[in-house]
């Protein structure tokens, strides 16, 4: 199996774990595991990186590669100071914006990943 498929199927799992604890945090539960949320969320970001390096290695779509490494930036930024953004009873809005952020890294994910080697030149 190619690393690229290991670190997409990694990064599903560790999507699918992020929302699952998300979704109870959100709903008042689980708060023993905020900081497994927060370790795979890191986990998450650092496998989302390795595997645009390894596009821009490969030279396969070194622009999504780059989009893939800002946007990695943008998900631990914003997972650090999402809960001083926005206190209150709109708090929502930014819970809502993190989950679509994390969400909106995998189908990036999949296309580096699934993007074959170009030729040689």
């Amino acid at each position: 199996m190619r690393l690229e498929r290991v670190l997409l199927n990694l990064l599903r799992i560790g999507a699918g774990i992020q929302v699952v604890v998300g979704l109870a945090l959100w709903s008042g539960h689980w708060y023993q595991y905020v900081t497994v949320h927060m370790a795979v969320g890191v986990l998450f970001v650092l496998l989302l990186w390795t595997l645009a390096v390894t596009a821009l290695l490969r030279r396969v779509n070194a622009r999504l590669a780059v989009v893939a490494i800002l946007w990695g930036l943008m998900i631990a930024a914003f997972g650090v100071t999402q809960q001083r953004l926005l206190p209150g009873d709109l708090h929502w809005v930014i819970r809502l914006l993190h989950l679509i952020v994390g969400v909106a890294a995998m189908p990036v994910a999949e296309r580096l990943a699934k993007t074959p080697p170009r030729p040689a030149t």
